[in-house]
């Protein structure tokens, strides 16, 4: 049964420009019957594209948890517990490196790499681009191996595929500098004086299948809420213990075990690094705070479980370090801002625009969850990131609120104010919970369940109706 831990009317007072009731009582059940016939409430559970399950299926099992702190109704325990199975069942192992886990292309590079063969000539051959980003331009990239050569004068050449012999392109004038456009979607470009019989290898490497911790962080931190869930309450050790037990050994072989090959050591801090396969954006490069913080999330929950190693504590410690150690204060508002990336390479720090407000969501509950359990950040941190919400970000409009396309509250203000990580500083100032119920009163009735997740748990968070 669903335990009525919210069951006052709300009246948002005129102190923040509007009156308007809002009975938070009955929005529960209105959620679980929404959900249950959405998808016929599995969602994307049998997806094995892991930017599908990390932001889609990671989001509903988010809202699972949240349902979960809520009501108590285990009937939310049972729904993490179903769809994670089923998704470990999707799990993989294409790279042959003993860890399953999901994958996609869709955020993969394509790349070129040019080369003078033992030539008489001291002419030269390089790609335009050698990293093509642009999903859909990368795309057109066949991962094949060609030769541009000069078979009878130097001013007339070829392009062949080596291994098949086929050729791309034939007595195609020969000009220094000028751009060969044959190979989609690189450009090459031979420069100087060739002399007939030089060939240049050119070899391509297509997109392919990558794993992502975010991916995997946006799963496993709502599955390491119910694994904690169980764990802590004897009377759910019959019905779930075995399931979180599985869980359990499935995160820490298979994501954790996994992901400490590319763990960049920094003293007190560290974080987790790209994998070094070339078809990455960024290969071996250092996380962005969003992507690192994701999967850092889980392990602050899990790091006090009986039987987890203390290895799994010190990443997270060292993680909560090194997004702390990058916030910069804002004197004159008593708010934090921070960068999308820091990252060091060839020994200097370097330094992107501020953090956009959606990926910046998953920093602020990587901060909260850190601070509701007094790891680093104190309450006057939270006050500052809460003080980035309502201070930077906030358009100050009460009656129609929206905040700014970043933390350092870059305009446009589109984003609603309702959303999921940063909807739950109402803890530190009740009124992000005004402004969130504002927000979802404005949304249509139709599409509103979605949000009610949220609205519940900053309901609760700010300890809306308990006095």
């Amino acid at each position: 049964m669903i335990r009525p831990l919210i069951t006052t009317a709300l009246l948002l007072t005129a102190v923040h420009g509007f009156a308007a009731p809002l009975d938070l009582a009955p929005l529960a059940t209105e959620y679980r019957a929404a959900e249950a016939a959405s998808k016929q409430g599995w969602g994307e559970s049998d997806s094995k594209d892991s930017g599908t399950l990390g932001w889609g299926e990671g989001a509903l099992l988010r809202d699972y948890a949240a349902m979960w702190e809520v009501t108590g109704d285990s009937y939310w325990l049972d729904k993490i517990r179903r769809h994670f199975t089923r998704i470990m069942a999707n799990a993989s192992d294409p790279d042959g490196d003993g860890f399953l886990s999901w994958q996609t292309a869709t955020y993969s590079a394509a790349v070129a790499y040019a080369e003078r063969l033992a030539n008489v000539s001291d002419a030269k051959v390089a790609p335009e681009q050698q990293k093509i980003l642009n999903g859909a331009a990368a795309a057109k990239c066949d991962g094949r191996t060609y030769l541009i050569e000069f078979p009878v004068s130097a001013g007339r050449l070829r392009i062949r595929d080596r291994d098949s012999g086929r050729v791309v392109a034939d007595d195609v004038p020969y000009r220094s500098g000028a751009k060969l456009t044959q190979l989609a979607p690189f450009t090459f470009i031979v420069t100087g004086q060739p002399r007939q019989g030089d060939r240049f290898l050119v070899r391509t490497v297509a997109q392919e299948p990558l794993e992502y911790a975010v991916h995997q962080g946006m799963l496993a931190y709502p599955v390491a809420l119910f694994i904690e869930a169980v764990k802590a309450r004897p009377e759910l050790a019959a019905e779930f213990g075995a399931d979180a037990d599985r869980c359990l050994a499935f995160l820490l072989q298979h994501v954790f075990a996994k992901n400490e090959v590319d763990w960049l050591e920094l003293g007190e801090s560290g974080g987790y690094r790209f994998s070094a396969r070339l078809s990455e954006r960024f290969p071996n490069r250092l996380m962005p705070h969003n992507q690192y913080t994701a999967l850092a999330r889980a392990w602050l929950v899990l790091k006090d479980v009986p039987g987890v190693p203390p290895l799994v504590g010190r990443r997270a410690a060292q993680m909560v370090r090194l997004f702390h150690d990058h916030l910069e204060l804002d004197p004159a508002k008593d708010a934090y801002r921070w960068a999308y990336w820091d990252s060091t390479e060839f020994g200097k720090t370097e330094h992107s625009q501020p953090e956009d407000t959606s990926h910046a969501a998953l920093n602020a509950g990587f901060a909260i969850e850190a601070a509701r359990r007094g790891v680093l950040f104190t309450p006057q941190d939270l006050r500052r990131v809460t003080r980035t919400w309502l201070a930077l970000m906030w358009n100050q409009d009460a009656a129609k609120p929206k905040m700014a396309a970043n933390v350092a509250g870059r305009a446009p203000h589109t984003f609603s104010p309702l959303q999921i990580h940063w909807s739950q500083l109402s803890q530190w100032d009740r009124q992000v919970f005004d402004l969130a119920a504002q927000a979802f009163q404005a949304e249509e009735k139709k599409s509103r369940w979605r949000q009610i997740p949220t609205l519940l748990l900053s309901a609760k968070r700010a300890e809306v109706g308990s006095k």
